[in-house]
């Protein structure tokens, strides 16, 4: 597995790709920039929804665990995939690795049992396992500053309904309130990491299946608050060694035809990659190849700054 950057950028209108529950569900917005934000929880999790799709279920460990109505936790999710928690630690970490592929890329912390359950079977002799992923993303940021839409409206449904007070009846109509935002270009920049990918067991066929999972994903997450999401541009650095140019997404320019905030579509901007290109050949003595994938639109408005050298990718 060798050590890969990736430069990802896209893009949506009228959504939010990302609540914050901590402030009603709107759009991460830093207030002080004006910047729309999106954790790499979220972007890890367009992943693993994708890959769910790709590769069943039963491929990925991180996801809702239900019995009835209650959400489980994750020693019980552990026994509901029948992993074997008396074995040693060295191959129940193995099992944990070699089914999902969540794990190998992203790792977690993992609780497998608690002090009474070990104390009444002396079996079970791990606590929990650790790994560290060999896929890691930076906050995403876009790359510009985004107006924000509150919209107010009612539902079709009251909350309760009263049988007799007429009063009560009319005013039990459900109300809701949202934000979105009017448009959004987003750069997402991760490495994946060939040391960890070792330790781990990732693989050049796993990598290859993220990359697809975040590209895909990112278009197919047909949710009220997510639909009209789409990938834009993906560039994908391969090196030879431990060599990393680092910090692409803060390497190229946005260029926009009107002020940040009134910005609606691909049509009002354009991306220079000229500081990118400037510093990728800096380190191209470390760089086994450079691969790409474009939207249509996209490729119209910036296909002449691409370096002939890229390798387009087509799946």
């Amino acid at each position: 597995m060798l050590k890969k950057e990736i430069l990802f950028l896209w893009d949506g209108e009228n959504w939010n790709p990302n609540g914050d529950m901590l402030n009603s569900n709107a759009p991460r917005v830093d207030e002080e920039t004006g910047v729309a934000e999106v954790t790499d929880v979220r972007i890890k999790r367009t992943i693993r929804d994708e890959l769910i799709k790709q590769e069943g279920d039963d491929k990925i460990f991180i996801k809702p665990y239900k019995r009835d109505e209650n959400i489980l936790d994750c020693k019980t999710a552990i026994r509901e995939n029948q992993i074997n928690i008396k074995q040693p630690k060295a191959d129940l970490e193995k099992e944990i690795l070699e089914r999902f592929i969540d794990i190998r890329a992203f790792g977690g912390v993992l609780p497998i049992s608690d002090k009474d359950e070990m104390k009444a079977d002396k079996a079970i002799t791990t606590a929990g396992v650790q790994f560290t992923g060999a896929v890691q993303f930076r906050m995403s940021k876009s790359l510009h500053k985004v107006s924000t839409n509150h919209i107010k409206g009612t539902g079709a449904f009251a909350s309760s309904y009263h049988e007799t007070d007429t009063k009560k009846q009319k005013q039990q109509a459900t109300f809701r309130e949202e934000d979105f935002l009017s448009y959004a270009l987003f750069a997402t920049y991760g490495i994946i990491d060939n040391y960890n990918a070792k330790k781990t067991g990732f693989s050049e066929e796993d990598a290859t299946k993220i990359i697809d999972a975040l590209w895909h994903g990112t278009k197919n997450l047909i949710t009220r608050s997510k639909m009209g999401q789409t990938p834009r541009f993906m560039l994908i650095v391969t090196y030879k060694d431990d060599t990393f140019a680092g910090d692409l997404n803060n390497s190229i320019d946005f260029e926009g035809k009107k002020d940040d905030e009134a910005i609606r579509s691909i049509n009002d901007y354009t991306i220079d990659f000229s500081r990118l290109k400037g510093k990728l050949k800096r380190y191209s003595s470390a760089i086994e190849k450079i691969e790409y994938l474009v939207e249509y639109d996209f490729e119209e408005n910036h296909k002449e700054q691409f370096e002939s050298s890229w390798i387009k990718i087509e799946r």
